[in-house]
């Protein structure tokens, strides 16, 4: 328990990052692919409520047409950063991220199980997945909470002097190395009063079970979010995907590599609106769409997209009921300092990158064999702004999460 009197405000704050692609699994010293543990589906399914919810309130505040976050990302840091919460900032981290009742040590085995099981799970796909600390040199940060970081998240921890001019630098070029190099300037500049940052890098890269044939890409009108029309490079595909229909959306979804990763593709329905089907999806909704999904013929016809987003993530988890972390009197971090009782969350940014095209995300090489058919099937085309979600799919667990309302837009 720590007392307020008066206080110097010292800050720290975790950094988040999520972009498309990584180094193969097949390099990786860890454990093979098995079925994932009770506490491990219990977390993942936190990170799909928490990341609806904050892709939410993310979509309604954002200007930008195209939109993107990692739920895994934000999710990982935030429950990395909560084993130095105390008392009710504690308890508000954890019910913000959806942990209920689940006791403090399952959570961060789960965390730990899930980063080496999405690791390992398709020998095809390339996946990266990072976390580190970094702190002023100066400042005493109790063990227990940097071997738990280490133990549990596999985090790298580094002491660095935060007022030299390279130290900027040097935490933006591990999140750079972490991602691909998609992810630059991550960190500008640092306040005189922020003294460690929390860092997590998400780093995809597949390419698609079915390829689209390049040759069959065409110019084709797409109603934009501002209810504009240009034309975009529409890919096309006569084939078997998994797909659903109800009255608010189209849903498809587009199998990676070995299939156990996919993008599902949510275009709202005729006279629905992209706000609508943002505004009415809840994780029963979701659930309701995954279980809904059966193979079929269709014409699916999608546009290519490649965008940035970037956004600081405060005024979200605040609405979301964090906000007694980011309060400067209120907040409780004394498992990370019990030397200072003067710590808050001063900042939580968030970039991604998506890259999508004919062959997969990111970039990737596949042959494809066009199978001649003689009958027309039943057509999804994506000609006006939809959503699209990045998940692992035994466990359900959101990857990347966002919306395209101008696919020529970067």
């Amino acid at each position: 328990m720590r007392s307020h009197g008066t206080r110097r405000s010292w800050y720290w704050f975790p950094v988040l990052v999520a972009a498309g692609c990584a180094t193969s699994p097949s390099d990786e010293q860890g454990e093979p692919p098995r079925a994932f543990r009770v506490d491990e589906l219990a977390v993942s399914k936190a990170n799909t409520t928490f990341g609806l919810e904050l892709f939410a309130a993310v979509h309604d505040a954002a200007a930008n047409p195209n939109v993107m976050i990692s739920p895994l990302s934000v999710s990982m840091a935030l429950g990395m950063t909560a084993n130095g919460a105390e008392d009710e900032t504690l308890r508000a981290m954890r019910e913000t991220l959806g942990f209920g009742t689940m006791p403090e040590d399952s959570v961060n085995a789960a965390y730990q199980g899930l980063i080496a099981q999405l690791r390992a799970r398709d020998r095809n796909v390339e996946f990266r997945l990072a976390n580190s600390i970094w702190h002023e040199q100066t400042f005493a940060v109790e063990a227990p909470f940097l071997a738990l970081a280490r133990d549990h998240f596999d985090a790298e921890v580094r002491g660095i002097d935060f007022r030299s001019a390279a130290a900027p630098r040097t935490i933006s070029g591990w999140a750079e190395d972490q991602t691909g190099g998609r992810i630059k300037d991550l960190i500008t500049q640092i306040d005189p009063l922020e003294v460690m940052f929390l860092v997590n890098a998400v780093y995809f890269k597949a390419p698609w079970s079915r390829p689209f044939n390049p040759d069959a890409t065409r110019p084709a009108p797409f109603r934009r979010l501002n209810g504009s029309l240009v034309n975009a490079p529409m890919m096309s595909e006569d084939g078997t995907w998994p797909h659903a229909r109800d009255a608010d959306a189209d849903v498809v979804e587009m199998l990676y590599a070995d299939s156990a990763f996919s993008m599902v593709i949510a275009v709202p329905a005729s006279g629905r609106t992209l706000d609508d089907l943002v505004g009415s999806l809840t994780p029963g909704r979701w659930l309701q769409w995954m279980d809904a999904l059966e193979p079929g013929r269709i014409m699916l016809s999608l546009p290519k997209f490649r965008f940035e987003f970037g956004e600081k993530l405060n005024d979200a988890l605040i609405s979301m009921g964090m906000g007694i972390a980011f309060d400067e009197v209120r907040a409780d971090f004394d498992r990370i300092s019990r030397q200072r009782s003067d710590l808050h969350i001063s900042r939580v940014e968030h970039k991604t990158f998506i890259d999508v095209h004919e062959l997969g995300t990111e970039a990737a090489a596949a042959t494809a064999v066009g199978i001649g058919l003689t009958s027309l099937p039943p057509s999804i085309t994506v000609d006006r702004p939809f959503l699209f979600a990045i998940r692992e799919r035994s466990t359900g667990t959101l990857l990347f999460i966002g919306r395209v309302g101008d696919p020529t837009a970067s």
